[in-house]
């Protein structure tokens, strides 16, 4: 099973100030590596790490060690990225390219915290997206 990892989990895992930290991390000890992720998921998470005062230098050690590995080329996909954020105004690029990614490996799972969007998204426009998520609150 091959684990596709959005925004969410791994800015949980990196900021220990996160809601959602303790749950990132009992589940990436759980995942066997690589996780695939997409250049927009690592720019997101750059971004909040930034926002919140963190360094980003973690996230570049997490694809150091080949715990995370970029798995999606934007300049191949973009056509099918389109497709999605036209069909889905909530979806933003990353979230396109982790169901895209999706789509390129049929035996896959997507970490996420997303629940409400991953619950409405559909990869190959009709299958729902097998994906973990936080317990519901």
């Amino acid at each position: 099973m091959i684990t596709i990892c959005d925004t969410g989990p791994l800015l949980a895992y990196l900021n220990r100030n996160d809601p959602h930290h303790a749950w990132a991390v009992a589940l990436m000890k759980q995942v066997r590596p690589p996780m695939l992720v997409s250049e927009p998921v690592l720019t997101e998470v750059a971004y909040f790490l930034r926002e919140d005062g963190l360094a980003v230098d973690p996230l570049f050690q997490l694809l150091e060690r080949e715990a995370v590995r970029l798995g999606f080329d934007l300049s191949t996909h973009w056509p099918r990225v389109r497709t999605l954020m036209s069909r889905y105004r909530q979806m933003d690029l990353a979230d396109a390219s982790v169901v895209v990614m999706s789509e390129l490996h049929a035996r896959s799972q997507v970490l996420t915290i997303d629940r409400k969007d991953f619950s409405v998204y559909r990869r190959n426009d009709r299958q729902v997206i097998d994906f973990v998520a936080p317990p519901k609150r």
